[in-house]
């Protein structure tokens, strides 16, 4: 498709949709730094050695349960909830220490409610921990809706968060933006136009093979795609 074809497709999309979902970590925020800190802190409490952090970012974005699950060298159930307990509560306790929106990310949100397009945040993270950072980062102000991990019985990617969004907030055409295959998934599967967002954490091969709608290397492409 030529570029002229596809920003003629862009600026039908921006004018159409009613609704934009964003995921959180690695499409809202960067948060990587302060959720590797933190469960590096649960290993070496529990006597393991630490990861470096971008061992631990490759598996950001599941839920924090799973994030352990896949770091900790032993597979024991009663490790495991020590492990997410001694996280929950070190992570509660430090949510924003280097996590920052994205570049852009606050200009988008006010520029999408100026349309009166409504918004929602849909992650796996937990509901509360979600909620405060995204007030500490004043950006809480923009969202209609938040569902975490523990608001649904089935988190991402399983469609459940996208059709509860769509059902509690009355939209008939919204769009669903994230940077992992949990969230083309779960939109696919709602059936709701996607985007992917190349600049967070996921794994972008894996969410190609998606075939997301559309993808984006950076928020000024996300801008354009959504506000202009």
């Amino acid at each position: 498709m030529d570029r002229q074809s596809q920003e003629h497709i862009q600026g039908i999309l921006s004018r159409q949709i009613d609704a934009v979902f964003f995921d959180l970590d690695g499409t809202l925020i960067n948060s990587s730094k302060d959720i590797a800190i933190s469960a590096n802190y649960a290993l070496e409490k529990l006597g393991f050695p630490k990861l470096n952090e971008e061992e631990i970012v490759k598996h950001i974005g599941y839920g924090g349960e799973n994030l352990l699950r896949n770091i900790l060298p032993v597979n024991d159930d009663n490790i495991l909830k020590k492990a997410v307990e001694i996280f929950k509560k070190y992570y509660f306790s430090n949510p924003v220490i280097y996590t920052k929106p994205y570049e852009l990310i606050p200009e988008i949100l006010e520029s999408l409610k100026k349309q009166g397009k409504k918004i929602a945040v849909i992650t796996n993270k937990y509901y509360d921990i979600s909620k405060e950072i995204l007030e500490k980062l004043d950006i809480f102000q923009y969202i209609d809706l938040l569902l975490g991990g523990d608001s649904v019985k089935n988190k991402k990617p399983h469609p459940e968060p996208v059709l509860k969004a769509i059902e509690s907030l009355n939209v008939k055409v919204p769009i669903i933006i994230g940077d992992s295959e949990t969230d083309i998934k779960s939109g696919k599967d709602a059936g709701i136009k996607t985007v992917l967002v190349e600049y967070g954490f996921g794994k972008i091969d894996l969410a190609k093979s998606f075939n997301p709608d559309f993808i984006v290397k950076n928020t000024k492409e996300l801008r354009k795609l959504l506000c202009e």
